[in-house]
């Protein structure tokens, strides 16, 4: 290669940006002999994109139908060599100098840029791009990825601090063969979070049918919807499991409570507002897994919104405690371990930013690859492309403190057979 290139972002380790800042770096080509192009340009692109195909009509008549929608939020571009007449042909060109070329670069994000996702019907990209506009050859081009995070935080909505129940009631086939109900009971503390935080959720089952539950599923789900702007608007949703705990069974006829902390890894913030084409929201679900055909699993949703801001009160973030005395119950507790599905690295280095800096009772924030999404494709024509092919976005991770467990109330037992303890003192519960 005659000309190598580096894209380096200044003081900034993990290469995550907020909304509003300035995009500072530089860019180092290095040329061992002269070398011949019609232009070096650096482009900064900052984009919402979406595409799919739906087939369409039946028969004969039967086609593919591709729905695109396409926003820009940057699009900066600068020459840093360019033929001093200007001309777009091939025979005017300009001689790189062997030796080290640097060129400082800053762009600014606007304030209302969304935040970096990525999915497989579609994304919203940032990135530097550096082309060698050659002469009679195919263009040299450099890539390099950086994040923006737009800021959300969770305390202008005091309504993410209040708890919340969710309730389904499930009978099984009909007339005499009717099955007696199946009924999930589960209850958030409340349903404001950040990455790294815990979820604590309570679940209370009352396996009223003759199929025992194999296990109980309880999943952070992120639902990523999107929009088309092209040949006409529609919309699909894709949904990506976050991360997953695997609870324990529960046995026909029986009622059991569990409680569960359900981790938060590195994701996207919450949004409906920035981006038109692409939406980012997120549920709690908890899954029974029935046994037998004639019983399908029974699911019940709870939306969460997850932010980067966590909740606080007089300076202090709001962890609240697990809600076991709202439960009008007595019997024995499942345990609340489980088998965490979360593959996030933790070993990124942490970074200061202004908007937690005043958090004072948990450090900053580490920045860290969201694992459930899938990696952004930077080049289209990665035969030509030097520098960065694939991209994983980074997001702010909290350390926050797990929350606390409650004893159990002591009561009279209810009416009804009490499914057996699976710990090994059933007046306690275990915590992940």
């Amino acid at each position: 290669m005659v000309v190598n290139c580096l894209i380096e972002f200044e003081n900034n380790g993990s290469d995550t940006y907020l909304a509003g800042q300035v995009v500072r770096g530089k860019v180092t080509l290095t040329a061992d002999v002269q070398k011949q192009v019609k232009a070096v340009t650096l482009k900064i692109k900052g984009l919402a994109h979406t595409s799919w195909s739906e087939d369409e009509g039946m028969g004969d008549d039967k086609k593919s139908v591709d729905y695109t929608g396409h926003i820009d939020y940057i699009k900066s571009k600068t020459q840093l060599f360019v033929s001093n007449k200007g001309s777009s042909t091939d025979t005017e060109f300009v001689i790189i100098e062997p030796g080290v070329h640097c060129f400082p670069f800053t762009c600014h994000i606007p304030p209302h840029s969304p935040s970096s996702v990525e999915g497989f019907s579609g994304y919203i990209r940032y990135w530097v791009q550096i082309t060698l506009k050659r002469p009679w050859k195919f263009d040299q081009i450099y890539t390099k990825g950086f994040t923006v995070v737009n800021i959300k935080d969770l305390n202008y909505d005091g309504e993410l601090k209040l708890p919340v129940n969710t309730d389904i009631t499930k009978v099984f086939c009909c007339g005499p063969f009717k099955s007696d109900p199946l009924q999930l009971h589960v209850q958030l503390p409340q349903t404001g979070y950040v990455p790294g935080q815990l979820i604590p959720v309570s679940i209370l089952v009352t396996n009223d049918t003759k199929a025992r539950i194999n296990e109980i599923c309880v999943r952070l789900v992120m639902v990523v919807n999107l929009f088309s702007t092209h040949p006409l608007h529609k919309s699909k949703s894709e949904t990506r499991t976050v991360s997953k705990l695997i609870g324990d069974p529960v046995l026909r006829h029986c009622k059991k409570h569990f409680n569960y902390l359900l981790p938060i890894p590195a994701t996207p913030p919450t949004c409906y507002t920035l981006c038109s084409i692409i939406q980012i929201a997120y549920r709690v679900e908890v899954e029974a897994k029935m046994q037998g055909m004639m019983f399908t699993n029974q699911c019940i949703h709870t939306p969460v919104t997850i932010g980067n801001v966590p909740l606080q009160m007089d300076g202090m973030v709001v962890q609240q405690q697990p809600m076991f005395r709202q439960f009008d119950i007595t019997e024995n507790y499942g345990s609340g371990v489980g088998i965490i599905e979360n593959n996030n690295d933790l070993s990124t280095s942490n970074r200061n930013m202004e908007p937690w800096s005043a958090m004072g009772n948990i450090p900053a924030p580490v920045y860290m690859e969201a694992t459930h999404m899938p990696q952004g494709k930077l080049s289209e024509e990665s035969a030509h492309d030097y520098g960065e092919k694939n991209f994983s976005p980074k997001y702010p991770v909290f350390n926050i403190p797990s929350p606390t467990s409650l004893q159990p109330s002591n009561g009279d037992e209810t009416d009804g057979p009490v499914c057996p303890p699976t710990v090994t003192d059933p007046d306690k519960t275990t915590w992940l």
